[in-house]
């Protein structure tokens, strides 16, 4: 594709990477601009459109229909100001179509990508290292554009969005190790660092839900290394999963973060529910009240919060926590409060397609020499599923900007470069015929 187009989306993404947890208002700004430019380039579509496969057209049904049954559900419900904001995150998903069908003509080179994710990932470090510092040592409170303050290291915005997708960009660069061969020394080096300061960014949130990603993670590569012969990569990985796992069990902070929740458990179980495990069950117990009252439907967007808090007031004994947040602290009962099970349907495909297409890329043989790429592409979108999808079970992810920007932008950007590779040959060359309209 030869036009101003490929440059102009590649700085637009470079640009949402830096600033999306940094400089929040940046990061939006970015991410709108990436939907303007997909808008913008509608016009080429009508002389330029290459045939859509079966998955894709999956994936563009699976982003579509989250959206439109969101905005059935704010309109047939009564609209509150908190059901506008929650309808504008949704429909995210369905305003970056078009950016997709741009992104599927544009070839990226892949050693840029893994640059920029390298200098996300230290740039996450560094910051949360310093936020750390003057948070122990100082006294400070990290004020975010949002105006709340927090006790521990987030960047520009809330611990667990920091957290997540810290954890997520320090995959794509162990992804580029385990796959992309053809690395200098100096990028190896990088894509090491890069690794180290992101897992960092994630451990000193400190929030559990990304915590538990960390092992299901080891436990796919484990998988992934044994299923493709690679035995230096997977003896290394289980010597520092090993590792891992005794320094964490000597740590003491872990050791205190353990005994808290079995702590937490005991004292829920005597009918003492104000504490972070307390909170959150009552939280689960009160959605469920509320997914029996209208399993089909749902209640609607931001339902949760005011229903949730009739309920605390109407059961004696629990938390006080209950109906203060937006949502009951996980993903899928969310999803039932406010849309029912047609909801949570949408949002399995949401999971399911990407998961399906990446999967069968990843398995697939490309006869070009772009195969490693095709891999790299895959096996991100398989991490960025996992992440999702063990954090979801801790805090609703698809009601914050953050999350649904990165989630439908780093999915699209990855099933489009593998949509690109496959109908490459091995000269680059684009070999999909375009389906031109009749004359």
């Amino acid at each position: 594709m030869h036009s101003h187009w490929p440059m102009l989306i590649f700085c637009g993404y470079a640009m949402y990477l830096i600033f999306a947890l940094t400089v929040s208002p940046l990061g939006k700004i970015s991410a709108g601009l990436l939907l303007i430019m997909g808008l913008a380039s509608s016009y080429r579509l009508k002389h330029n459109l290459y045939s859509l496969s079966l998955i894709e057209k999956w994936l563009l049904v699976s982003f579509a229909m989250f959206s439109l049954v969101s905005i059935i559900s704010f309109f047939y419900w009564p609209q509150t100001r908190g059901s506008r904001i929650h309808l504008e995150d949704y429909i995210t998903f369905l305003m970056l179509l078009p950016l997709y069908l741009l992104l599927r003509q544009i070839s990226f080179k892949v050693y840029w990508l893994v640059r920029i994710f390298v200098i996300v990932a230290i740039v996450l470090g560094v910051i949360s290292i310093s936020q750390y510092i003057a948070m122990k040592y100082f006294g400070l409170r990290i004020l975010t554009t949002g105006e709340l303050a927090w006790l521990r290291p987030g960047g520009d915005v809330n611990p667990m969005r920091y957290a997540a997708i810290s954890l997520i960009i320090m995959t794509f660069s162990l992804n580029a190790i385990l796959v992309l061969k053809k690395k200098t020394v100096g990028l190896k080096i990088l894509l090491v660092l890069s690794i180290i300061f992101a897992l960092i960014a994630c451990l000193l949130t400190q929030v559990r839900g990304s915590w538990i990603a960390i092992p299901v993670l080891l436990f796919y590569y484990v998988i992934y290394l044994y299923r493709n012969g690679s035995p230096k990569f997977l003896i290394t990985t289980l010597l520092i999963s090993g590792v891992i796992i005794g320094g964490a069990s000597q740590n003491q902070s872990l050791k205190n973060r353990v005994l808290l929740i079995a702590n937490d458990l005991q004292e829920y179980s005597h009918g003492n529910s104000e504490s972070s495990i307390g909170s959150r069950l009552d939280m689960f117990k009160a959605a469920g009240v509320l997914i029996k009252q209208n399993p089909i439907f749902g209640h609607g967007l931001n339902s949760y919060s005011p229903l949730a808090t009739k309920i605390r007031n109407d059961t004696p004994g629990m938390s006080r926590d209950v109906g203060v947040w937006a949502n009951p602290h996980n993903e899928i009962l969310q999803v039932l409060v406010e849309k029912g099970i047609i909801g949570l349907l949408t949002l399995l495909l949401l999971f399911l397609v990407p998961g399906w297409l990446f999967f069968k890329a990843l398995n697939k043989t490309v006869n070009s020499n772009f195969a490693e790429h095709n891999k790299f592409y895959a096996i991100c979108g398989i991490t960025l599923l996992i992440v999702y999808a063990v954090a979801g079970q801790s805090v609703a992810l698809f009601e914050h900007d953050v999350f649904n920007h990165f989630y439908a932008l780093m999915v699209l950007l990855f099933a489009s470069q593998i949509r690109v590779i496959e109908h490459l040959d091995d000269g680059g060359r684009e070999i999909l015929k375009i389906k031109r309209p009749p004359l």
